[in-house]
């Protein structure tokens, strides 16, 4: 497995690493089961959120000494997830949902209030996630984390002055999202693409261990060819101006006034494939869309400035196509 340096942390973290979106749809066996494949084939880097904490801490402690755990949370919530997780410390932090001017004001000041933990020794390193790249350079001369997570794929371009400032400031780039939330079906081409620059490595929601395969195999000739340029012109231009980051902003801080759970929509092709095209979305989500009022307001907060009002049926209706 081909590692790399996690910033100037000292870490050598594996090039592919497991999202830990994947423990949301996978039942206590089958997660415990994908973690000792990870393991077992050099993958030592795990993202993981507290609500999958029962089915996946007796693993992560079973490996400990030899993996790296990043989770995401506050000042307030991280002596809970260590007591979640039964572990003494994580070696990532993350501040996340950090996607304008006022949330990275208040990342910046969580930052001073958990330097306390830090120094208890319950976590190692701060980091900090964010779906804007209007934030990125700002949070990179900021000076406070040592790690920034954020999504890198083929249908987003981000400038090279970012990875450079990020190397000359000593600061590992996780990129989430490779796959675009699922969105992205090529998924050779889609991690040669990430691989290709310069981050420590590609945060991918592997739910299944042939997914763990064909991802690795991939790490055996990452040079980009003719053919993946094409594929990415293809997927920028299907993708490009609908495609959901799920970052989860539209309905933060508070959910839509006529209650639709708009990420959940957004996000309804990706849940199709995760749960292996079964239908798991209720059918009282599905038709919440008739209640939309179009007020605009899940637009105005979209990082991406995305048509959330007309993408919404769009998304019903593949979802139903989808899971016949």
């Amino acid at each position: 497995m081909e590692t790399r340096n996690l910033g100037n942390t000292g870490i050598q973290i594996s090039a592919i690493s497991l999202g830990g979106v994947a423990f949301t749809w996978l039942g206590k066996k089958s997660s415990q089961q994908l973690i000792d494949f990870c393991v077992e084939s050099g993958i030592n880097y795990f993202d993981v959120y507290a609500g999958t904490h029962e089915k996946i801490r007796n693993s992560l402690k079973k490996y400990r000494d030899n993996i790296i755990i990043s989770t995401r949370g506050t000042p307030k919530t991280i002596d809970q997830y260590l007591q979640f997780f039964e572990i003494d410390y994580f070696d990532i932090f993350l501040l996340s949902m950090v996607d304008s001017n006022q949330q990275l004001k208040q990342a910046i000041e969580d930052a001073e209030k958990l330097e306390k933990f830090r120094k208890q020794g319950k976590f190692k390193i701060l980091g900090i996630a964010t779906h804007n790249p209007c934030l990125y350079l700002d949070i990179l001369q900021c000076g406070a984390f040592q790690v920034m997570m954020l999504p890198l794929n083929c249908v987003d371009e981000i400038q090279q002055e970012i990875f450079q400032k990020a190397k000359d400031k000593g600061i590992g780039i996780i990129a989430m999202k490779p796959m675009a939330g699922g969105n992205i079906r090529e998924y050779e081409s889609a991690i040669k693409y990430v691989l290709d620059k310069d981050v420590s490595t590609a945060l991918i929601g592997m739910a299944r261990i042939k997914e763990v395969k064909q991802n690795l195999r991939v790490l055996q000739n990452l040079e980009i060819t003719e053919k993946d340029i094409s594929v990415y012109k293809k997927i920028r231009k299907k993708l490009g101006k609908v495609f959901c980051r799920y970052c989860g902003h539209c309905i933060f801080p508070e959910p839509c006034p006529n209650e639709i759970p708009v990420r959940t929509i957004m996000m309804l092709e990706t849940l199709a494939f995760q749960a292996n095209l079964r239908r798991t979305v209720s059918e009282k989500v599905l038709k919440s869309i008739e209640k939309c009022s179009r007020c605009g307001m899940c637009e105005t907060r979209c990082p991406y400035k995305l048509p959330i009002r007309k993408l919404l049926p769009e998304k019903v209706k593949m979802y139903l196509k989808m899971t016949r």
